[in-house]
């Protein structure tokens, strides 16, 4: 089963992000807005922990108006050292076509695009990138058909998974122009047809033992939050409905921590379903700003694949460590 290492749709996940409510440019039954960059713009990703296995898949829904500069990667990629490991790239300013650039730390091979995405209409883009001992490789599709690929038998400098990322605006036209990218996915194994549907909290659940207000987990400000300084202290909350398919995949809990002078060290996430908690392991907390995610891949309560219906009697949660 695939195990997702990142999932977005927030963009207190991307600095300086703005949300983009255009009619048209986002699934809005889905996710609340897009994450909308204007001309010349290029947002970071978190760090997250990259794939344990050899292969990494990036995949992302995005809408632009059309013609625009190949300045700016579409997408970028890096590993845990901050080394480039792949770009897409406009290859013309007239035509949504794009150049794939793979690097294996000492030289790069690209290859064009044999499809281009369409204008003024809702794209998807996937990139499969693999890091072996012997080798890197690269494939991208768009709109789900396989439109460059790229093999390098060489791995001199022992590049490993990808761990972060950027956006671009090279699909921009003009100053008045943006990119609306959504649903932003990062997994070990086939993204394509993949789609994300964003719950949030709503209401407090069974354990209230942090300090703060609720509403603060989902304002879309980094600045703002629920805090303790104990250890060993729940705090669940229940999700605003899903409407999406009954047939889905992972279920994955996302959070955003900083920690203080005198705070606990490490977090776990938690679900409870029919009053039984099941605790992720414990991750170390950083004094930064960290990003933290747990994929639970299968319902825990049934050791089976998730339905539609198992959230509704969900609540999830997070736990201090000491």
């Amino acid at each position: 089963m695939t195990k997702i290492v990142f999932a977005s749709n927030n963009i207190t996940h991307w600095p300086l992000a703005n949300p983009g409510f255009e009619v048209g440019t986002y699934d809005a039954d889905r996710v609340p807005y897009s994450i909308k960059l204007s001309n010349l713009e290029t947002l970071n990703s978190p760090k997250f922990t990259p794939v344990t296995g050899e292969d990494t898949w990036f995949h992302f829904r995005f809408h632009a108006i059309g013609t625009g500069s190949a300045i700016l990667p579409l997408i970028r990629g890096y590993n845990d050292d901050g080394s480039v490991l792949f770009d897409i790239v406009r290859k013309s300013s007239s035509q949504m076509l794009c150049t794939a650039i793979l690097d294996n730390g000492t030289t790069s091979v690209q290859a064009d695009a044999t499809t281009a995405w369409a204008f003024s209409k809702v794209n998807t883009c996937d990139v499969h990138v693999t890091t072996k001992a012997l080798g890197v490789e690269l494939r991208l599709y768009v709109n789900s058909a396989l439109a460059a690929e790229l093999i390098m038998t060489s791995n001199p400098n022992g590049l490993t998974a990808p761990s972060s990322f950027s956006l671009g605006s090279c699909m921009n036209y003009g100053t008045s122009s943006f990119t609306s990218i959504s649903e932003i996915i990062v997994a070990d194994g086939d993204t394509r047809n993949a789609r994300l549907d964003l719950l949030r909290p709503s209401a407090t659940g069974a354990y209230e033992q942090w300090s703060g207000l609720l509403t603060t987990l989902a304002d879309d400000d980094p600045t703002t939050g629920m805090t303790t300084i104990a250890a060993a202290q729940r705090q669940t909350v229940s999700l605003t409905p899903y409407t999406g398919a009954a047939n889905m995949s992972n279920f994955v809990i996302t959070s955003q921590t900083t920690r203080g002078q005198n705070s606990p060290t490490g977090l776990q996430h938690t679900i409870r379903l029919s009053g039984v908690d099941y605790d992720s392991t414990a991750m170390p907390l950083d004094f930064q700003l960290q990003y933290n995610m747990t994929d639970y891949e299968i319902n825990p309560a049934t050791s089976l694949p998730w339905l539609g219906s198992d959230l509704a009697l969900i609540e999830t949660g997070f736990i201090s460590v000491a």
